[in-house]
């Protein structure tokens, strides 16, 4: 039996790789001449980054940073504190070499441990954890039409992404930057804080354009010594990048977050200044979506259909995220008084993927490290420190999350001493990126007629009585009396998915 089919292309999104590996992290450092001695380590951390991606053919490769620094006190109780970057050259093998991949790269700290072997050495160890996931465009086909052979196809309108473009750029941005008169020059840096605190997008053809600011905080011991002071400050960047192919058709979402801070003291200048230098991470996507209509289930008029059926996930448009968080926790000295709080901070770790909670919500489980540097009662520096976990729902729930590129940043940090060694640390946290949903469905990609199996009919009648439950599809109804879908819609004017009332309606034989 002769027919037709016509077939449409479009995209789904596969998972070509989903792993986590791990680095060790091992650092024996000796103390410079011109740092005193150590007595007392306060803080020892760990800042991961990953940077400088490559491909070649199916091996993706990427360098693995991580700064580590150490706060510590002397004999005299001077806060001093050192630092030392280091790298790794890392890669993953993918079983192909995709098209504009969507690469995430997520290091995180798993654990870290500081031990003094003498004065001026301490031997620092640790383990950093690297997630990384890469997506990638798989192409598939579902019938659209079909002529011939008594075929009829229930189509359904459905809207997918037919062309995606992932880019990831490294800004790095180096700027000198005047001190307030009030302040003193910077000495020792003990704690850069840096986020991305508003930016923008443009799309020009083949080329997008990112600017936007990034605040910078700064904790120093001054210089020849004091109390800590912080300075604050603005740094604007921007950003060309080419995309191919890109242009206002795309539904474009972009990122840009800071991955590194370094802050160095500019010697001998007039008016006191700092040289900053940021490494901000920019990634857009953009999708481009198309509409057809597909078929998802089929008969015949004349003989048994039998179908093939493919089963995807089917991306809709992402949905932007940009809300507000605020967690409290309290932090308590147990060793004596707290006689006065030197300055209160917090960093936001790596977010959860979606999870639906019992009444619906959608929600980010994630992790914040508050620390906290003090005097106690004797004049001596302490350092406290703790992990909270916390949880935020999204405003807009979320039904299937498909992918998401969330992350979060601090904002203020305030706190207030509630007791003599108590202090109650309130953190601003901004949950920002996108989530994306997908919907589960199945298309026909084939079809076969057996002629051996025609469908039996009563030639001598060219109507059959039917009666139609309330809430009764005309598809189904079709289906089940093998006879033209067109036909009953017009036999019995029709205009609906569903009969609204029960009624009794005419089924033209052909």
């Amino acid at each position: 039996m002769d027919f037709k089919l016509t077939r449409e292309n479009f995209t789904v999104q596969k998972v070509l790789l989903d792993t986590v590996s791990e680095q060790a992290l091992e650092l024996d450092y000796v103390l410079p001449d011109y740092c005193p001695e150590i007595f007392k380590v306060l803080s020892c951390r760990i800042y991961p980054s990953a940077a400088r991606r490559t491909y070649s053919g199916t091996k993706l490769g990427y360098e693995l940073t991580a700064l580590v620094r150490v706060v510590y006190v002397s004999e005299d109780g001077e806060i001093s504190a050192v630092e030392q970057k280091l790298s790794y050259d890392k890669s993953v093998e993918l079983s192909y070499s995709p098209k504009s991949p969507v690469v995430y790269i997520d290091p995180t700290v798993e654990t870290k441990s500081c031990r003094v072997v003498n004065k001026r050495r301490v031997d620092i160890r640790g383990v950093i954890s690297v997630k990384v996931k890469v997506l990638a465009d798989e192409p598939r086909q579902a019938v659209t039409t079909a002529q011939g052979g008594g075929i009829q196809l229930r189509k359904t309108l459905v809207t997918y992404p037919s062309k995606r473009l992932f880019i990831t750029k490294r800004v790095t941005v180096i700027d000198e930057v005047e001190i307030i008169q009030t302040k003193p020059p910077v000495g020792v840096v003990l704690r850069t804080d840096a986020s991305v605190s508003s930016s923008e997008k443009k799309v020009l053809s083949g080329k997008l354009l990112t600017k936007g600011e990034a605040g910078v905080t700064v904790i120093y011991i001054p210089e020849g010594g004091g109390e800590i002071e912080k300075i604050s400050f603005e740094l604007p960047f921007s950003q060309v990048s080419d995309v191919e192919g890109l242009d206002e058709r795309y539904d474009v979402f972009v990122d840009a977050s800071v991955s590194s801070c370094e802050i160095r003291p500019v010697s001998k200048s007039e008016p006191a200044k700092v040289e900053c230098e940021l490494g901000i991470d920019i990634s857009c996507l953009a999708l481009k979506f198309e509409s057809a209509q597909l078929a998802d289930d089929v008969f015949s008029t004349e003989c048994e259909a039998d179908a093939d059926k493919t089963d995807c996930s089917i991306e809709c448009v992402p949905v932007q995220v940009n809300e507000a968080h605020r967690v409290k926790t309290t932090l308590t000295y147990s060793e004596g008084e707290i006689k006065n709080v030197m300055f209160a901070s917090a960093e936001a770790g790596k977010l959860s993927g979606v999870v639906k909670k019992p009444g619906g919500e959608s929600a980010f489980a994630g992790k914040l490290t508050v620390t906290v540097f003090a005097k106690n009662e004797s004049g001596k520096p302490i350092c406290l420190e703790t992990e909270v976990p916390y949880e935020h729902e999204l405003e807009n729930p979320v039904c299937d999350c498909s992918y998401s590129d969330i992350r979060a940043s601090v904002g203020t940090v305030t706190y207030n001493l509630t007791s003599s060694n108590a202090i109650e640390v309130s953190v601003d946290v901004r949950i920002k990126g996108y989530v994306c949903e997908a919907k589960s469905r199945s298309f026909i990609s084939d079809i076969r007629l057996d002629e051996s199996k025609p469908i039996q009919r009563d030639r001598d009648c060219s109507l059959k009585l039917y009666y139609a439950e309330t809430g009764e599809q005309p598809w189904e109804i079709a289906k089940r009396c093998h006879a033209n879908l067109n036909s009953i819609l017009e036999e019995n004017e029709i205009d609906s998915e569903a009969v609204e009332t029960g009624c009794m309606l005419l089924i033209p034989i052909e």
